[in-house]
């Protein structure tokens, strides 16, 4: 009863956060200070600029991530995912602290500076924020005790990080393959996140000798790969439902869905592929710029690609059950 009492507790913790957290965006406070390294490609000068609470994207994840750990407190077929929502959530919120220090430049949505950018100073309202989201991680950790699920928690992260590196190297390994395919040369292969100008990427490929009009295609290279291996676990899950609790198998098809309609819609709007990880103007972008397919027919295959995600999981996963978080992933 008592432990009841506290998880009540928690959840209104969670609420404080998410009114206090709309109040200070909307409230557009500034943040950081930082120095961009050049103003453009071609004048390297130093740029110093000030960023508010509406400029950055700490605020929109801190929002986004209560409001899935509230729902999934409240909405049955959310329920069994609650216990790998809180795993998670801390470990963000740590990265996001992280990244506003060290990176900056990877939290700041439209970014008036080139890369790299560096820190100048954290403004009162960016303290502020550090506070918060130092709180936020504390009521997280909290959580996963009341759960008696700390030792599932460390599992769960290390399967998804697996889950996520495999997928890294998956996404790299097609841009690689079709380079080498089309007649080219590898010069740099980073199948891993890596800080390269500045920015994290999630990984990189370099390559050389490529005809000019088969470079869209190497772009492409690391979704074809992703659909590819998509299909694969889709047939595999199909085949083998009992496959479909196993977590590090759920988190390679998550990644998979999401590779595309992220890196696009993220993209656009300025913000990592990865949210906190990843190349603002990434292959995709790069890839509309260079055969001029439009960049709306992408976000509208990216919006088709989510519905689809979204059909994929209700029928696999969530279709006329009533699961336990115990029937829904199994930690192998």
């Amino acid at each position: 009863m008592r432990k009841e009492k506290w998880r009540n507790f928690t959840i209104y913790f969670d609420l404080f956060f998410l009114v206090f957290g709309i109040i200070f965006l909307f409230l557009n406070i500034d943040v950081i200070s930082v120095v961009h390294a050049q103003a453009s490609e071609w004048l390297p000068v130093i740029v110093y600029r000030t960023y508010s609470t509406i400029e950055i994207s700490l605020l929109y994840f801190l929002i986004i991530l209560i409001i899935i750990k509230l729902l999934s407190s409240k909405i049955r077929y959310l329920t069994p995912v609650k216990p790998y929502i809180i795993s998670i959530t801390p470990i963000i919120t740590i990265l996001s602290i992280i990244f506003l220090i060290l990176n900056p430049h990877t939290v700041i949505l439209q970014p008036r500076g080139w890369p790299p950018t560096q820190l100048d100073k954290i403004e009162p309202g960016g303290i502020i924020i550090i506070i918060f989201f130092s709180l936020f991680v504390v009521n997280s950790f909290f959580q996963i005790f009341l759960e008696g699920n700390l030792k599932k928690s460390l599992k769960t992260f290390g399967l998804i990080i697996g889950a996520l590196l495999l997928s890294d190297l998956i996404h790299e390994s097609g841009h690689a393959i079709i380079a080498l395919g089309v007649g080219g040369e590898i010069t740099e292969f980073y199948p891993f996140p890596v800080l390269l100008g500045g920015e994290f990427a999630a990984g990189y490929v370099g390559f050389s000798n490529v005809p000019s009009n088969l470079i869209p295609l190497v772009l492409l290279g690391g979704e074809i790969f992703q659909w590819i291996t998509v299909s694969i676990l889709l047939i595999i899950l199909y085949i083998k439902p009992k496959y479909r609790s196993n977590l590090f198998i759920v988190t390679l098809l998550v990644v998979g869905l999401l590779d595309f309609p992220l890196y696009v819609i993220n993209n656009t709007i300025g913000l990592p592929h990865w949210f906190l990880i990843g190349g603002i103007n990434g292959d995709l972008i790069i890839f509309s710029a260079l055969t001029g397919f439009p960049l709306w027919l992408l976000i509208i295959f990216a919006c088709i690609q989510l519905l689809i995600a979204g059909l994929i999981f209700y029928k696999f996963f969530f279709k006329n059950k009533k699961l336990t978080s115990k029937e829904v992933f199994t930690i192998q």
